[in-house]
C-alpha cells in the first residue's frame, strides 16, 4: 500500500513538473494566443443623429491586421493572433441597439470558438453609448469575462476622451490611453497596449489598476496636451509608468458631450501586481490633484468669440485664417449640417472664404443634376440638426463635382460658389482634417483668406500649417460652454456646472 502511495506521489509530481515545463515552453516557443476585437465610437448623447450600421466600417480576420504596427509587434514576438470583429464609426449620436447587439454576439461567438486563449486585446475608443444600455462597454467586457474566466488577461487601448466606468474597469487587467490631444499617438497607444499584454503573459504578472475619478467636464478644446496646464502634467506619465512595480499610467480627459453618470476626467495607474497598489494609488492621486488644482487654467488656446466677432477679427490678419465652427464639430458627434457660419459670411459679404463642408446629400444630388458651370438654387443644411440649425436658401454656381467614380462613395462632394464664398457640400458626415480633404476636390486651403471647418481644435496636419486659428463659439450639440447644455444624468457636483464645489483626492 505504501509502495503504491509512493508511486502515486511520484507520478503526481512528475505530471506537475511536466505541466509547468509545457507552460514555460509554450510561452517561449510562440504559442501565446491573443484574440483581438473592437467596437469604437464616440457617442454624443445630445445629438439628434443616431449612429447606425451604415456608419460603421468593419474589418474581420486578416484584414484587421493589415499594416497595423501592433500586429507586427505580435509577429515579431511569435504571438498567434486571432482577430475577430473590429468595428469603427465616426463620432455621432447614440449607437442603435440592434447593431451593437449584432456586433457583440459575433464577438462573443468568436471567443467561444477560439479555443485556448492567453490574452484578449480590445481596440476601443472608450466613449461608446448604446440605445437602451446603461453602459454597453461594461456589458460587453462582462460577457467576455464570463466566457474566458479570470485567468485570461484583457488589455485595451483607448482614446483619452473615453469615459470608462468602474463596472468596465473591474473586468480589464491593463488599459492605456492616448497621451496627445490633438491625437498624434494612436499607433503608439495600440502598440503599448499589446506590448504590455505580451509582457504580462510572459512574465506571469497579475496586473492591478488603481483609478481616480476627477469631477470635471472639459471639452477637448480646453484639454489640449500641447499647452499648459496639461502639457506638464501629461509629461509626467512616462516616469510614473517606469516607476518600481508600475506598468503604465493614463490620464483621460473624458468625453463631456455625453449626459451620463460616468462622464468625468480620470487617472489610471496600472501596477504589475496588487502588492504595488498603494504606490499606484499615490501616483494616481498625485496626478489627479494636480489636474484639479489647475482646473481653471484649462482654457482655449486660440482667440474665441461669436461667429460675427471671429469674421471681423479675421480681417486683422494678412494671412489665411482658419475658423472652427465648434458647435457643429463633426469629430465630436455633431451632424455637420448647421448653416449659421455660412449665413454670417454672406451677411458680411465675404469674398474669399471656403466652408468645409456642409453635409446635405439632397443638395449634393441637386448640384449633380444641375452640372458644373451652371447656377443652382438650393435649400442647404438644417435637415438633421433641427434644434440649433435651419435650412438656408442659397444661390450659386456649381464649380466642382467629384468624378463619377467618387460620387457613389462617402467622399462625394460638390463645391458651389456663392458670391465669392466657396462651399463644399458633402454626402456624408465627415470632417476636413487633412490637407488632402481639400486638395482632392481641387482646392488649397492656404489660397483663401478664411477657411471654415466643422471642428473644435484643428487636427495635427491642419494645426501645423494654419497661420491663424480662431474659435467660433457657435451653438450646437458640441457647445463649448458646458453650462449651456441640458445635463440631467451626470454625477453632481461637477466642475464647471458647480463652480463653487470643493474636491480633494480620496
Amino acid at each position: 500500500m505504501k509502495k503504491h502511495l509512493f508511486i502515486y506521489i511520484l507520478l503526481g509530481a512528475f505530471l506537475t513538473m511536466l505541466c509547468i515545463s509545457c507552460k514555460t515552453e509554450n510561452k517561449g516557443n510562440g504559442s501565446t494566443r491573443i484574440l483581438t476585437l473592437g467596437i469604437r465610437n464616440e457617442s454624443n448623447t445630445f445629438s439628434t443623429l443616431p449612429t447606425t450600421e451604415a456608419d460603421f466600417k468593419t474589418l474581420r480576420g486578416q484584414d484587421v491586421l493589415k499594416d497595423e504596427p501592433w500586429a507586427e509587434v505580435c509577429r515579431n514576438e511569435g504571438v498567434e493572433l486571432i482577430p475577430t470583429l473590429h468595428a469603427y464609426a465616426w463620432p455621432g449620436g447614440i449607437v442603435e441597439r440592434t447593431i451593437f447587439e449584432k456586433y457583440k454576439q459575433e464577438i462573443l461567438d468568436s471567443i467561444k470558438n477560439a479555443g485556448h486563449l492567453d490574452g484578449i486585446y480590445m481596440d476601443m475608443h472608450g466613449a461608446l453609448h448604446v440605445e437602451g444600455y446603461e453602459d454597453a462597454q461594461a456589458t460587453l467586457i462582462k460577457e467576455i469575462r464570463e466566457i474566458v474566466g479570470n485567468d485570461v488577461l484583457i488589455s485595451g487601448s483607448f482614446d483619452l476622451h473615453g469615459n470608462l466606468s468602474p463596472d468596465f474597469v473591474k473586468n480589464i487587467n491593463i488599459l492605456t490611453a492616448y497621451r496627445t490631444a490633438p491625437h498624434r499617438d494612436g499607433n503608439e497607444t495600440q502598440t503599448r497596449a499589446i506590448t504590455l499584454l505580451i509582457q504580462a503573459i510572459k512574465e506571469d504578472l497579475k496586473p492591478h489598476i488603481e483609478s481616480v475619478i476627477i469631477p470635471i467636464l472639459v471639452p477637448g478644446e480646453k484639454s489640449i496636451t500641447e499647452v499648459e496646464p496639461l502639457h506638464s502634467i501629461y509629461a509626467q506619465i512616462p516616469d510614473v509608468a517606469k516607476a518600481e512595480g508600475m506598468m503604465d499610467a493614463s490620464i483621460f480627459a473624458g468625453y463631456c458631450w455625453a449626459d451620463l453618470p460616468r462622464s468625468a476626467m480620470r487617472v489610471f495607474v496600472v501596477a504589475k501586481d496588487e502588492k504595488y497598489a498603494d504606490i499606484a494609488k499615490t501616483k494616481a492621486n498625485n496626478l489627479a490633484q494636480q489636474i484639479w488644482d489647475r482646473r481653471t487654467e484649462m482654457k482655449l488656446d486660440v482667440p474665441e468669440g461669436t461667429i460675427d466677432e471671429m469674421i471681423v477679427k479675421a480681417g486683422e490678419y494678412d494671412k489665411t485664417v482658419f475658423i472652427s465652427d465648434s458647435g457643429d464639430n463633426t469629430t465630436a458627434g455633431a451632424p455637420g449640417d448647421n448653416t449659421q457660419v455660412l449665413e454670417a459670411l454672406i451677411k458680411y459679404n465675404s469674398k474669399d472664404a471656403f466652408v468645409a463642408g456642409i453635409v446635405d446629400n439632397d443638395a449634393l444630388r441637386k448640384c449633380v443634376e444641375t452640372g458644373i458651370g451652371k447656377d443652382v438654387n438650393v435649400k442647404l443644411g438644417g435637415k438633421v440638426d433641427y434644434i440649433f440649425g435651419k435650412p438656408l436658401q442659397v444661390k450659386g454656381k456649381v464649380i466642382y463635382l467629384s468624378p463619377d467614380s467618387i460620387l457613389k462613395t462617402p467622399r462625394a462632394a460638390a463645391v458651389v460658389d456663392i458670391d465669392g464664398i466657396k462651399v463644399a457640400i458633402i454626402s456624408t458626415r465627415r470632417s476636413f482634417i487633412e490637407v488632402r480633404d481639400f486638395t482632392e476636390i481641387g482646392f488649397n486651403p492656404l489660397d483663401f483668406k478664411i477657411v471654415v471647418v466643422k471642428l473644435g481644435y484643428l487636427y495635427p496636419e491642419l494645426r501645423d500649417i494654419a497661420p491663424v486659428h480662431l474659435m467660433a463659439l457657435t451653438s450646437g450639440f458640441c457647445n463649448l460652454d458646458m453650462r449651456t447644455l441640458p445635463f440631467k444624468h451626470v454625477s453632481r457636483p461637477s466642475y464647471p456646472l458647480d463652480l463653487e464645489m470643493n474636491w480633494k483626492t480620496p
